[in-house]
């Protein structure tokens, strides 16, 4: 009753004052040293960022999909290395994508206004602004779809009735719409926002840390993309993946690693990359055994590969001159050892008795990639039905881009394999390190890398002699362990996110409407496109 009579005493204090206002109120209310209206580009600066930080963040990345890809493990507990991983996680991703996209939806709006069209052209073309945030959604949309299935979703050039996400004014509880669907309409956005820029001027004047404003560069990203959605859709309908690959190799790709999509990050803590700032103070990660054992050859048939010296840090080599890469560089492969996956006793390893990341991904500089021309070159080679070419390509722009010698890149792609499924996508997986929200869906959709690369639930895995520890337990082995999921009758990867519980209350009868749809709303219930 007392909040109900202080509301009533502020409601009624704002109308008298309100009355007492001349018609000049509205110049008291603005403040003349400030824009009415933020720029463009700053927008769109802040939105990339702000994605990118949580998209791959300690929690969203680190603590998901990082260790589900056994790229790194934990080294302090394993949780959710062995699936149990946390409700603010994937409330994290869901709300977050949502307000980033907000923000870009932003950008278009003030670039197609008539009353702030003009004032924005300052800023870049109009047409290119709108087109890349059309790229920038779609990757967002395309992501959250992967995640959870059906979700709400905005489109810039579709009148689908379906397609609620982000009418604030209009819609407060959004339908989920139809994953597939979804699917459809990115394809349709990534091609109009390609023929939509004018490569005769700039996206952005400034604040494009992603491609510094070139237009062709943001002309390739787009028809990269479309390789990679509708590469997941070649299952169950090859036609239209075919179809959409066909055009956007025709419109152009990425064609080299210069024309990969990163976003930048500089060199100070605050503006640091999202696994530098979780290092800070902290030791939480190290490079998993199952990755390093397949960069050091001791599993599939592809041999010893100097990305690892150049992925990881050799056991020898502390967190602190790792941070300021200070510690030499080991081209001896018995220097790397990985910490073991999902394995409950890491927090009583010593840390010199794994390796950590290397100096070239724990760094506040590093540049987290959207996507490279390396998987461009896989996923033309699936294309082209395992294509020897397109596939040495990709090894080889892996291997570039992470700094190994020529020479060496040279006698590695000469001594590959055959080019085949498993070869491919497994090589596919190598390249994807640190981008593991993409590798686990190429998981999903293909089985690649197989489970003579990953360990899987109810696996028995060996750990090397020096991270045996003695715990005086006569009927215990200390070598051998078993990975034990912490999701009831989970025998494999996850196959999807469950929706965030605040939805429930939220958008409660969409949401039940979606989990109808779908079977049910678990962490095992598999997406449309997951027909493995």
């Amino acid at each position: 009753m007392r909040n109900k009579i202080i509301i009533a005493i502020c409601f009624a204090f704002s109308l008298s004052f309100m009355s007492s206002c001349d018609n000049d109120f509205d110049k008291i209310n603005s403040n003349p040293n400030s824009p009415e209206v933020v720029p463009t580009n700053t927008i769109f600066n802040s939105a990339t960022k702000e994605y990118t930080d949580f998209a791959r963040d300690d929690f969203n990345t680190g603590r998901l999909t990082l260790p589900w890809m056994q790229y790194w493990g934990q080294t302090a507990y394993a949780d959710e290395d062995r699936y149990q991983y946390r409700e603010t996680t994937a409330q994290g991703l869901y709300e977050n994508t949502y307000r980033v996209a907000t923000d870009l939806k932003t950008v278009i709006d003030l670039n197609v206004n008539p009353a702030t069209r003009g004032q924005m052209s300052a800023y870049g073309s109009n047409d290119n602004q709108i087109a890349a945030s059309r790229i920038i959604l779609s990757y967002m949309f395309h992501g959250l779809a992967d995640f959870f299935g059906d979700i709400p979703y905005y489109s810039y050039g579709s009148n689908n009735a379906d397609f609620q996400a982000l009418d604030v004014n209009n819609v407060l509880s959004p339908k989920f719409a139809d994953s597939r669907a979804i699917y459809t309409d990115i394809l349709s956005e990534l091609r109009a926002a390609s023929d939509m820029i004018d490569t005769t001027k700039p996206v952005f004047t400034s604040g494009d840390n992603i491609f510094g404003g070139d237009a062709v560069k943001w002309k390739k990203f787009a028809n990269s993309l479309i390789l990679r959605v509708a590469n997941r859709l070649r299952d169950v309908d090859a036609t239209a993946a075919n179809t959409a690959i066909n055009a956007a190799i025709t419109a152009g790709v990425f064609t080299s690693n210069a024309d990969n999509a990163i976003q930048a990050y500089e060199s100070q803590d605050a503006t640091g990359s999202p696994f530098w700032n979780a290092f800070i103070g902290r030791t939480d990660f190290a490079v998993a055994a199952p990755f390093v054992k397949l960069l050091k050859g001791d599993v599939s048939n592809f041999g010893p590969d100097a990305r690892l010296f150049q992925m990881a840090a050799p056991i020898s080599a502390s967190i602190g001159s790792v941070k300021d890469g200070s510690y030499t560089t080991s081209t001896d492969y018995d220097d790397y050892i990985g910490v073991p996956y999902a394995y409950p006793r890491t927090n009583t390893l010593a840390f010199t008795d794994y390796s950590f990341g290397s100096s070239n991904v724990i760094k506040p500089d590093y540049g987290e990639v959207l996507m490279e021309y390396a998987e461009v070159q896989f996923i033309i080679s699936e294309h082209n039905s395992w294509n020897q070419t397109n596939y040495e390509n990709g090894v080889r722009a892996s291997m570039e881009r992470w700094g190994v010698a020529s020479a060496t890149v040279t006698t590695f792609v000469n001594r590959l394999p055959a080019a085949s499924e498993e070869n491919v996508l497994t090589q596919k997986y190598v390249a994807l390190y640190m981008q593991a929200h993409e590798a686990w869906a190429e998981y999903r959709r293909t089985g690649y890398p197989n489970n003579d690369v990953l360990v899987l639930p109810g696996e028995q895995v060996t750990l090397p002699a020096n991270q045996v520890k003695d715990d005086n337990d006569a009927s215990t082995d200390d070598t051998i362990y078993i990975f034990e999921s912490l999701v009831a009758d989970l025998t494999d990867l996850p196959t999807r996110l469950s929706y965030p519980v605040i939805l429930q209350t939220l958008n409660g009868d969409n949401r039940a409407a979606a989990v109808t749809k779908l079977g049910d709303d678990k962490i095992d219930t598999k997406l449309f496109w997951d027909v493995d």
